[in-house]
C-alpha cells in the first residue's frame, strides 16, 4: 500500500472512532437519577448533537457500565491506530527526528498494554510507571488524567487520543516530505 494512503486512513478511522463514541459518551456521577441526556460540546462541535432517553433513571452501576465500554472503545482506537501505522510499515523503526516520534512510540508502548495485558496500570510494572510519567510529561496532564480510579490508562479523547493521533499523523506527514 503506497504511503501516500495513510493520511486518508488515518481520517476514515478517526472518523469511524468520533461517530462510534458519540454514541458511548462519558458520563458523570451527576447523571444518577437522569432518564434524559444529551451528548457532550465535544460531539455536538463535529456534528453529532444525540439525545439519549432510557426507559428507567441512570443508575451508578448503568453509569459505571457505560463508561467502562467507551475505555473499552478508546483503548480499541489505540490498537487499530497502532495496526493501520504498523500495515503501512512507518513503524519498523520509529525517526525520532520526524515530529510526532514520541506519539508513535506512545502509542506503540499504550497498544502494548492493551493487547498483551489486561489494559490496566500496574503500579509495580516499572514500563507502566514509566509510561505513565511519559505520557503526563508529553500530554501536560496530571497523574488523574493519565491513570483513571480503576487503574486503567484513561484516555479522555480531548487531551489523550486526539493528541496522540494529531501527533502520529505529523509523523506520517513528515515520513512523506
Amino acid at each position: 500500500m503506497p504511503l501516500q494512503e495513510l493520511p486518508d486512513e488515518l481520517d476514515k478511522l478517526k472518523a469511524n472512532f468520533t461517530n462510534f463514541r458519540a454514541y458511548f459518551p462519558y458520563m458523570s456521577q451527576q447523571s444518577i437519577g437522569a432518564i434524559e441526556i444529551t451528548t457532550s460540546p465535544y460531539y455536538i462541535n463535529q456534528g453529532f448533537r444525540i439525545t439519549f432517553k432510557f426507559s428507567q433513571p441512570l443508575s451508578e452501576a448503568s453509569i459505571s457500565k457505560n463508561n467502562e465500554i467507551a475505555g473499552w472503545i478508546n483503548q480499541n482506537f489505540i490498537i487499530r491506530l497502532w495496526a493501520l501505522l504498523d500495515s503501512y510499515s512507518v513503524t519498523k523503526k520509529i525517526d525520532s527526528s520526524i515530529n510526532g516520534a514520541k506519539d508513535v512510540d506512545l502509542v506503540r508502548r499504550l497498544r502494548n498494554v492493551f493487547v498483551h495485558k489486561n489494559g490496566r496500570y500496574d503500579p509495580t510494572d516499572s514500563r507502566h510507571q514509566k509510561l505513565a510519567e511519559e505520557l503526563m510529561i508529553h500530554l501536560r496532564q496530571d497523574s488523574s488524567g493519565i491513570i483513571d480510579k480503576e487503574k486503567e490508562f484513561g484516555l479522555s479523547i480531548d487531551t489523550g487520543i486526539d493528541p496522540l493521533f494529531d501527533g502520529c499523523k505529523k509523523y506520517v506527514q513528515g515520513l512523506l516530505e
